[in-house]
């Protein structure tokens, strides 16, 4: 009787087998497991025909959002700087032609267009409905599989960023002498890309004169990633110009965070936006673009920016169309 007492609870470890401890949730009840996933049905299935993978030389670099019958679809537009191959998955796994047609600064939409009837268009939703709680489902960066999770922040805007040089500037600069001098280069950084060296002293940014770091500072926040800023810089007796595109502050710093290290990767741009939805779905910076379900398989917003290992920021899906009608608009416009 002692040996079969000790084997029952053997026999019933063995019996559970997708739990490793008898306290734990099985496998397939947890947050992205079977049975929560087939318990979102319809939010599933829509989520799934409404987004396509965008590619760039076969490679998945974001989501788009399916917005109607004629082909247009919207994405996250600082995914696709650079990026000159393009083409998109559709639901079914079929690569197809896809092409940039305009793009919004602001709220880092781009719009882009497939051949019409690829997907099914998303059926939108009041995003005021959404408060904290709120169960939500995004598809991951592959667009295979729903990924689950609440609302977990208050609707708000999200402070922008001024661009970055990349640069590691001398601490012991003399106001009273012209220029300052770059001891170092962030990892990415637009300022070494563009040719300017260790040791050079920055003795002009546009038409401002620059004798501190202060200087410095002042002027490149005048600027968004991306712009273009124009230097001078004093190598020796030389004074050569230079012209340095301004880069995302987390594409060349955040590296050297140890906090944004640990939350493993992020989106280039995640600030700057002037009305967000947060959420907590485990996505990859990959997954921006694609729609943001509620349980009835209605869109609530597109994901836009992976901040950090819990923090996932979407677009309400009022201010999208708004922004996708404008886009629109002016490609016709154009052709």
């Amino acid at each position: 009787m002692k040996v079969a007492a000790l084997l029952l609870p053997l026999l019933v470890v063995s019996e559970a087998s997708a739990q490793d401890f008898l306290d734990e949730l099985p496998s397939s009840r947890r947050l992205n497991g079977k049975s929560t996933v087939l318990a979102f049905g319809e939010a599933g299935v829509s989520a799934k025909d409404s987004t396509l993978t965008v590619l760039n030389n076969g490679k998945a670099i974001a989501l788009a959002t399916v917005l109607d019958p004629e082909g247009y679809v919207v994405t996250k537009a600082s995914e696709l700087e650079g990026m000159k191959d393009l083409s998109a998955l559709s639901s079914t796994g079929d690569e197809i032609n896809i092409t940039l047609m305009s793009s919004d600064q602001k709220t880092d939409l781009a719009l882009m267009k497939v051949d019409s009837g690829t997907g099914t268009p998303v059926r939108w939703a009041d995003p005021n409905n959404a408060q904290q709680g709120t169960w939500v489902g995004s598809m991951n960066h592959e667009a295979e599989t729903l990924m689950i999770g609440v609302i977990s922040a208050k609707r708000r805007s999200i402070e922008g960023r001024s661009g970055v040089l990349g640069v590691l500037l001398d601490p012991n600069d003399d106001p009273k002498e012209m220029g300052v001098a770059i001891m170092q280069f962030g990892p990415n950084s637009p300022a070494q890309k563009e040719g300017i060296r260790e040791g050079d002293l920055v003795i002009r940014v546009e038409d401002k004169e620059i004798k501190s770091r202060k200087d410095i500072s002042e002027e490149i926040k005048k600027f968004a990633p991306t712009e273009e800023v124009r230097l001078k810089i004093l190598r020796g007796e030389e004074g050569i110009p230079f012209k340095v595109t301004l880069n995302y502050m987390s594409n060349v710093f955040d590296m050297l965070d140890r906090n944004q290290r640990m939350s493993g990767l992020t989106s280039k741009r995640k600030t700057g936006f002037s009305d967000v939805l947060q959420h907590e779905i485990p996505l990859s910076p990959m997954a921006m673009g694609g729609p943001l379900m509620d349980l009835k398989g209605l869109a609530i917003g597109v994901n836009i920016a992976r901040s950090d290992r819990v923090t996932t920021f979407a677009l309400p899906s009022s201010l999208v169309k708004e922004i996708a009608d404008k886009l629109k608009s002016e490609s016709l416009g154009n052709d």
